[in-house]
């Protein structure tokens, strides 16, 4: 009977034990799926790609923001031209860990890319004048 109950025990802590173990191995951060590790590199990633926008002697990059998941860098923010956005994908490209860029970057409102007219009027010109006095009032 001292053998069985012994047994019991035994299997009992042998089976918490072995809860706690798996427990605790957990290879995946439960909030996005990536291992302790990954999450690691994607940070250190992060902070050479941002170490080197903010290096370049060409640009500022103060609008520039830096995520990365998985070795896939993706920047978002302003920049004043496309040579500019080219500038900090080539950056980022040049990352040791980088296995894609993902340029979000958008132009500056009121910068016209490479100097040249979008050929899009957006207001009226502040001299035009309107035959309709009604609609002067708006």
């Amino acid at each position: 009977m001292q053998n069985i109950k012994k047994l019991v025990a035994i299997g009992r802590i042998s089976a918490v034990i072995g809860i706690a173990a798996l427990a605790g191995c957990s290879s995946t951060d439960s909030k996005d799926g990536r291992s302790a590790g990954r999450a690691k590199d994607d940070k250190s990633i992060t902070e050479a790609v941002e170490k080197k926008l903010k290096a370049d002697t060409m640009y500022k990059f103060e609008s520039v923001s830096v995520n990365t998941f998985d070795g896939v860098v993706q920047l978002n923010g302003f920049v004043d031209n496309q040579a500019q956005a080219r500038r900090a994908e080539e950056l980022a490209r040049g990352v040791p860990g980088v296995s894609q860029v993902v340029n979000g970057m958008l132009m500056k409102p009121g910068s016209t890319p490479t100097g040249q007219p979008s050929g899009e009027r957006l207001a009226p010109p502040a001299s035009t004048t309107n035959p309709d006095p009604s609609a002067q009032n708006l």
